[in-house]
């Protein structure tokens, strides 16, 4: 792995919003994973982010094979841009500098529907260090799921509860999977910490088949993959819950906005911070009925894992 990886912090924990998108004719796909990186990165470039790029190399055809060679030219202060593709049934991953010329590339790549796809933008240090990504989305597919791509929004966990950078990262992501979910046919989602897999809090700590999220992803007319501070529910599942009023008046949510497609946007509480204790339980107790099924299995022993607040285990 590329040594670019130390810009990630250790320090604190990843969180990642999921919007999953389903369309009947999967070729349709492609474009929302390609808008979702273009316009959505733009969306969630809110202090101009990507204004203000330093000098980088021509994009590449074939792509580059480090980091490295996408940040040459570093200025300090200037911001750095970088657009990463997964070949399916590959180990190798491309780059290439993000820029309005890369689109063509992108848009090339997506369209052999990759394994994965990111955009990350972030700034340049005194020392001409690329430092955190301040944004970063990114997209996944999955051959056995032909009708969905995965839509992704990551944030640090300490920008989104740090006092100076608290309210303007709300605001960044509700923004931004906002908009998403008014624009696209977003039929479950969940916000958790970073898992192999994309899997949410609840299928992290189940057992057996019921801990796959390719397996749960089908099931979003009858089944949730699981609770979370923010989340998308679907059409189906509110109609099973008794309805929008229904889950209004159980007191779990802070705000609910229905969405084109008539799913269901959620927040539970008005900052990430105050998710803790009887407010999860209370969106837990909330959905509980739809949740896919399984057995609770305990927490890891293994130091530096992410905390497990987030999940009701009574």
């Amino acid at each position: 792995m590329d040594a670019f990886v130390s810009i990630n912090s250790s320090l604190s924990h990843g969180l990642v919003a999921e919007l999953t998108v389903y369309s009947e004719e999967p070729s349709g796909l492609a474009s929302t994973a390609l808008d979702w990186l273009t316009n959505g990165v733009a969306q969630a470039a809110m202090h101009e982010e990507s204004k203000n790029r330093a000098p980088s190399p021509a994009v590449s055809d074939a792509g580059y094979s480090h980091v490295r060679q996408c940040l040459k030219g570093s200025t300090p202060g200037s911001t750095w841009g970088l657009v990463s593709v997964s070949p399916q049934g590959s180990l190798d991953v491309l780059y290439n500098p993000y820029s309005p010329e890369v689109v063509p590339w992108l848009r090339s790549r997506i369209e052999d529907s990759p394994e994965s796809a990111a955009v990350e933008i972030g700034e340049f240090s005194a020392a001409g260090e690329a430092g955190n990504p301040v944004v970063r989305l990114s997209v996944s597919f999955d051959e056995e799921l032909p009708n969905y791509v995965k839509l992704y929004y990551h944030v640090d966990e300490a920008l989104l509860t740090g006092p100076a950078t608290a309210r303007d990262e709300h605001m960044r992501l509700r923004a931004v999977v906002s908009w998403a979910c008014m624009r696209y046919n977003v039929v479950f989602g969940h916000f958790s910490y970073e898992r192999s897999g994309g899997a949410t809090e609840l299928e992290r700590y189940l057992r057996g088949p019921a801990r796959v999220p390719s397996r749960n992803t089908p099931q979003w007319r009858e089944r949730l993959r699981g609770y979370s501070w923010l989340m998308v529910v679907s059409r189906d599942i509110v109609e099973s819950l008794g309805g929008s009023d229904s889950l209004q008046s159980s007191g779990a949510f802070d705000s609910i906005l229905t969405l084109p497609n008539g799913s269901l946007l959620l927040q539970a509480t008005s900052s990430f911070e105050q998710y803790r204790g009887e407010a999860v339980r209370a969106v837990h107790d909330a959905v509980r009925e739809v949740l896919v099924e399984g057995e609770l299995r305990g927490p890891s022993p293994a130091p530096g894992q992410p905390p497990t607040h987030m999940v009701v285990f009574g």
